[in-house]
């Protein structure tokens, strides 16, 4: 029998450890390396480098790293470069040896600011066309839909000012953020002069902005609301000011003892985060108000692909991605079927969307997001005829409401009852209209054309396909809210938040992709074989129950082939379907 030594004492030389041993053929790691190209990093980001001083990590590992870093959900960076230290298959994925430096983590967060966002699009769009030449995208039912992300920022940041200054604030955040970036250096030939000589590390390639020649700061200073001269303290000549006026809550020429009346302002005009400016307050599905980005997505039916996504700030509205959506699907994925049907909830059933729907022939199975007034009782706006000679609209009482305003803005005509005496003396009153100046109904300029589609968005058709919706999105947004760590933003600002939706929307098309082509080839000709045999089996046992009429065949439901042969007597209870 054998015991181990009290004490250990490591090997000097380790001569037979071999990482591709190490590595399962099942392993996730393999199957994603198997499918991941990558070619395409080097030469995106060549120029961004220079030709002399340090030798930098291999763009692809960089890459690998932060695939790593949202595949697996690593809380952070930090704690990836200790992943990497102590797990065979990152080091295998990675191409490193037990012997290998591991690099700093801060490597990533200069990447991403050295890369800016073309090279993740890329790589999203890289996966995306694998996934269509491998049959996983089909095209013609689209999701789409919207999630609420948590910002990287507490609700204990936020100030309330004046609108000019959250303005002023955000332009000052832009303007730092654009300085921490890494640029190229000019070239040569565009400079105006000779620059002094300077170290060979630094006379070509990329240099970090973020250690510029002092700069003044711009200082924001509000002007107090009094006037009266004072002495101002002495300040800076050469830093620059913008001075901010406050707003004025009402004239003082008519200032009373009561209460001015002060219009209600956005909460995101009056509020700001000092930590994540670019993050709004926004309200979450649970009833919380905490500072929010959003995601929007489009998703194909077949298989759950995401073909596009965009990331916006937390109170834009869902509706008006789906333009841009629509149209980085076509530009991302290439295909272009037959007919093409978007599913989407009430958020998205406006008449812009369904103007645009028409134009570019795709049915839109897009719930409703008008007023519902049969809902609430009231008379819709199906119940009065248009009559294009005379632009106006006939009430079911036969009354006329004619034009009172055009909103060109909203594509949209206001029509008004001629005198609003017929609306306080009609018997319809009570379920057309409360308002003093009688029923007024707004029909978009396209009014025919919205018509259809609502129509088309009621029929059963679009039900179930808003059903399937509910499905299909549901679970691409748990996926990545449970797998991938999207529920919250690991880094600040908007741009960092697209490269966030750009890397985890990769990853689950890559799990996709590698769980279709994970069956392989002779697996699927055994099973195909396999078929062909039972049915022969099957058959044959089958003209045998009919001519002898003792026996019948069963098959046990959701195994391959399970055949079982009885007496008629012995029926009873079997629970098989028979054939």
């Amino acid at each position: 029998m054998g015991t181990q030594p009290s004490s250990r004492q490591p090997a000097l030389f380790s001569y037979h450890i071999d990482l591709e041993a190490r590595v399962a053929a099942d392993h996730l790691l393999r199957q994603v390396a198997t499918v991941l190209d990558l070619s395409f990093v080097a030469p995106a980001v060549r120029h961004l480098y220079g030709r002399s001083g340090n030798v930098s990590l291999d763009p692809k590992i960089i890459l690998k790293m932060m695939l790593l870093l949202f595949l697996y959900n690593v809380p952070s960076e930090r704690e990836l470069m200790e992943q990497v230290r102590v797990r065979l298959d990152f080091l295998w994925f990675l191409g490193f040896d037990l012997d290998t430096e591991i690099p700093n983590h801060s490597v990533l967060s200069k990447a991403r600011a050295r890369w800016g966002e073309e090279v993740f699009q890329k790589l999203f769009i890289q996966t995306l066309q694998q996934c269509v030449k491998a049959g996983l995208v089909n095209g013609s039912l689209l999701h789409i839909d919207s999630t609420i992300v948590k910002a990287s920022a507490s609700k204990d940041s936020v100030v309330t000012t004046s609108p000019e200054m959250v303005s002023a604030l955000r332009q000052a955040y832009q303007q730092q953020r654009c300085k921490l970036e890494v640029l190229p250096v000019e070239p040569q030939d565009s400079m105006p002069a000779a620059p002094p000589p300077a170290p060979a590390s630094e006379a070509q390639g990329a240099i970090p902005v973020s250690e510029p020649a002092p700069q003044p700061a711009l200082r924001v200073v509000e002007s107090p609301t009094d006037h009266r001269p004072e002495s101002a303290p002495a300040t800076n000549l050469s830093t620059p000011e913008l001075r901010v006026m406050p707003a004025v809550l009402a004239d003082s020429r008519h200032a009373t003892g009561s209460k001015p009346e002060v219009k209600k302002l956005p909460v995101n005009s009056t509020h700001i985060s000092t930590t994540d400016p670019e993050a709004e307050l926004a309200r979450n599905k649970s009833g919380v108000t905490e500072l929010n980005y959003k995601e929007h997505r489009l998703v194909d039916d077949a298989h759950g692909i995401i073909t596009a996504l965009e990331a916006t700030t937390s109170n834009v509205p869902d509706g008006s991605q789906l333009p841009a959506l629509y149209e980085q699907h076509q530009s991302n994925s290439g295909l272009k079927p037959a007919a093409v049907t978007i599913a989407g909830d009430h958020h998205y059933g406006t008449a812009p969307n369904y103007i645009y729907c028409a134009k570019e022939a795709v049915r839109a199975h897009l719930a409703d997001a008008g007023a519902h007034l049969e809902e609430r009782g009231q008379l819709p706006l199906s119940q009065f005829v248009y009559e294009a000679n005379e632009d106006r609209l006939r009430c079911p009482a036969g009354h006329y409401l004619v034009l009172h305003q055009e909103r060109p803005e909203e594509q949209a005509k206001v029509y008004l009852i001629e005198d609003a005496k017929h609306c306080a003396q009609c018997p319809l009153r009570e379920q057309c209209t409360k308002s003093k100046l009688g029923r007024s109904i707004q029909r978009h300029v396209q009014a025919q054309v919205v018509e259809a589609a609502r129509t088309e968005a009621k029929s059963s058709a679009a039900r179930q396909s808003r059903k399937r919706r509910r499905h299909v999105m549901e679970g691409s947004f748990a996926d990545a809210f449970n797998n991938h760590g999207a529920k919250k933003a690991r880094w600040r600002g908007l741009a960092r938040q697209r490269l966030q939706s750009w890397l985890i929307a990769t990853v689950q098309n890559l799990r996709v992709l590698v769980r279709k082509l994970r069956r392989r080839p002779a697996a699927a000709a055994l099973q195909l074989e396999i078929v062909k045999i039972a049915t022969l089996e099957i058959s044959r046992l089958f003209e045998r129950s009919r001519s002898s009429g003792a026996f019948r065949v069963f098959l046990s439901p959701g195994t391959l082939i399970l055949i079982r042969i009885r007496p008629l007597a012995n029926l009873d209870g079997l629970g098989g379907r028979e054939l």
